[in-house]
């Protein structure tokens, strides 16, 4: 689970991360990153629409990400804020969110 220092809630967040330049995808994941001078720790979201199956496969798909995610935080800019959207569906898309971190880290040092 991922403490609450490190969740994106805000819906206004949400929305001025997904329309950040820095952009990243994986086969089965898209990740957006945007920095933030003012926070101390990276904040992570989630999106995970209706096309990868009913609510209990999107909530387990959400869960899944969470915990790849929190194992995975270390990679991410300390000041950075960022939104994974699941676009596909996929048995293990966990195993993409280091891929996908290393992408978006790399992007943002440009």
């Amino acid at each position: 689970m991922l403490a609450a220092i490190n969740r994106l809630t805000s819906r206004e967040d949400f929305a001025r991360v997904t329309r950040s330049p820095i952009r990243s995808t994986t086969q089965t994941l898209v990740g957006y990153l945007t920095k933030e001078p003012a926070l101390t720790s990276p904040k992570i979201g989630f999106v995970v629409s209706r096309a990868i199956g009913g609510s209990v496969t999107r909530h387990r798909v959400t869960r899944q990400l969470r915990h790849a995610s929190k194992n995975s935080l270390h990679i991410l800019p300390q000041s950075s804020m960022v939104v994974v959207r699941a676009t596909k569906k996929e048995q293990d898309p966990h195993n993409e969110i280091p891929q996908l971190f290393s992408a978006l880290n790399a992007k943002a040092a440009r």
